[in-house]
């Protein structure tokens, strides 16, 4: 069952990278092109596989070159987040004292508000646009990863190796980043994973609501949005860029526990 749920991750995860990275290759129509009328064709019609929205465009281009931009987005936002989260929680786990105690603070002080809120609105203080909607995610984002590193370097640094190392005389930042942060990577690997997915969430949610990409850029949540005055009469419109979602969503869950289960040797049977 795990297998098949490794394999099922994997091969969702590269599917949704495949039709990221090909779909100039894959669709002829340019993603943006309104031709009204080939409005709201329904799947199946001719040149349009998964039919038209209400501006005549490809619907099937505008799923894939979303794909583009949920992936670019989830990308850059787990880079920032882990580096950020990652450094701020080896830092005040290694040097403990009050540094820790700062940080702890200003993360539960962040966990108490709603991730997706606390983004939207970073956002809507910051404006709109692709940039600014990854600096509020990552900006929304980061506590994880210093948390759970913080909480990983504290354990790491009280192991014999680690005690001889100190006892040798060598220095503090070549026994963090040579003992202490190697064993600490997994951690940052899974959480990272896990994590990818939530953005990619996020990320559609804040463009539905309007305070992320905006329209005629494709991305999956504010074609969401585009579709809900049309859901009776182009069921197409939401269910492909929803599928399209979710199934991406799934399988990169799907990896993270695979990840998990495989990194943490505590889950090892």
């Amino acid at each position: 069952m795990k297998d098949l749920k490794a394999w099922l991750g994997i091969g969702l995860t590269a599917a949704a990278i495949g039709a990221a990275v090909l779909a100039p290759w894959l669709v002829p129509h340019d993603p943006m092109q309104a031709d009204f009328v080939q409005s709201l064709r329904p799947p199946g019609s001719p040149g349009h596989l998964l039919g038209t929205d209400q501006l005549g465009r490809d619907l099937l281009a505008r799923v894939l070159y979303g794909a583009r931009l949920a992936l670019f987005i989830g990308v850059c936002t787990v880079l920032l987040t882990a580096l950020f989260g990652g450094l701020l929680g080896l830092v005040a786990g290694f040097v403990e004292r009050w540094p820790s105690a700062v940080l702890m603070r200003i993360a539960d002080v962040q966990l108490s508000f709603p991730f997706i809120l606390l983004a939207m609105t970073i956002n809507a203080i910051v404006g709109l646009g692709l940039q600014n909607i990854i600096l509020s995610l990552s900006a929304a984002g980061w506590v994880v990863y210093a948390r759970v590193v913080r909480g990983e370097v504290l354990s790491v640094k009280q192991r014999d190796y680690v005690q001889a190392a100190a006892a040798l005389g060598m220095s503090r930042s070549r026994l963090l980043f040579r003992h202490v942060l190697p064993n600490v990577a997994p951690s940052i690997i899974v959480v990272a994973s896990l994590q990818f997915s939530s953005f990619i969430v996020a990320e559609a949610a804040i463009s539905f609501l309007g305070f992320g990409i905006q329209p005629p850029t494709p991305a999956w949540g504010s074609m969401l949005s585009e579709s809900r005055d049309f859901l009776y009469v182009a069921w197409w419109l939401a269910a492909f860029p929803g599928a399209a979602l979710a199934l991406t969503a799934l399988g990169v869950n799907l990896l993270g526990d695979w990840l998990r289960d495989t990194l943490d040797p505590k889950l090892r049977v």
